[in-house]
């Protein structure tokens, strides 16, 4: 016996079929779609600083690090209990109430005091105020590797500083990130990232 299917009794009754060919709406309550447009925006919100960061590359200071806003440079001189009016460029831009400020100090003239200059500008930092902090940082690895020091001290002023030193190839690097006390939030963290982004060319050349 062939097999047939007869549709015939349920195609005269209006709306019996309707589940078969209308597509069903997935309605969200108002309130959810609030909820969701509100967190689109506070992402998109937090993003934007990290987005706004920019790498500056001074190959003729064989350095690189990032602002997040255009920095200013300036000639200056830099005084130290071995020598005095050593000559240095200041790289400096203020953020929401944080300077950012990258000196770098040329010492191709005592090529072997590099130690001392960088433990001299450590030792004047933390004499400062209140050492909160202490790390050895480093940059890139390997034979590449190039160490520094790292500290956070809340000043006598109302101020909180992060630095990084490293001395490399004659130079003194000096990364600073002061919380002014107007930011009032000392404990904010962006200013952490700031000498956690210095790189040196190890081959003479930013790739």
């Amino acid at each position: 016996m062939p097999f047939s299917t007869s549709w015939s009794g349920l195609s005269d009754k209006p709306g019996h079929l309707d589940w078969l060919v209308q597509p069903r709406v997935l309605r969200i309550p108002q309130v959810t779609v609030h909820i969701l447009a509100f967190l689109m925006f506070a992402l998109l919100l937090g993003a934007g600083p990290a987005l706004a960061w920019e790498e500056y590359k001074y190959l003729d200071q064989g350095v690189a690090i990032q602002f997040p806003v255009k920095p200013q440079a300036t000639q200056s001189t830099y005084d130290s209990v071995y020598a005095k009016r050593l000559p240095s460029m200041v790289y400096s831009a203020e953020d929401d109430h944080v300077i950012y400020k990258l000196t770098v100090v040329d010492l191709t003239t005592r090529p072997d005091m590099g130690a001392n200059f960088l433990n001299e500008a450590a030792n004047r930092l933390q004499r400062d105020g209140e050492v909160l902090f202490t790390d050895f940082p480093r940059v890139y690895q390997d034979v590449r590797s190039v160490f520094g020091v790292s500290l956070v001290v809340d000043r006598t002023d109302g101020s909180r500083v992060r630095s990084s030193l490293y001395h490399h190839k004659g130079r003194l690097y000096i990364a600073d990130a002061i919380v002014l006390p107007a930011r009032g939030d000392k404990d904010m963290t962006t200013p952490s990232r700031y000498d956690q982004t210095i790189r040196f060319p190890p081959d003479g050349r930013f790739d």
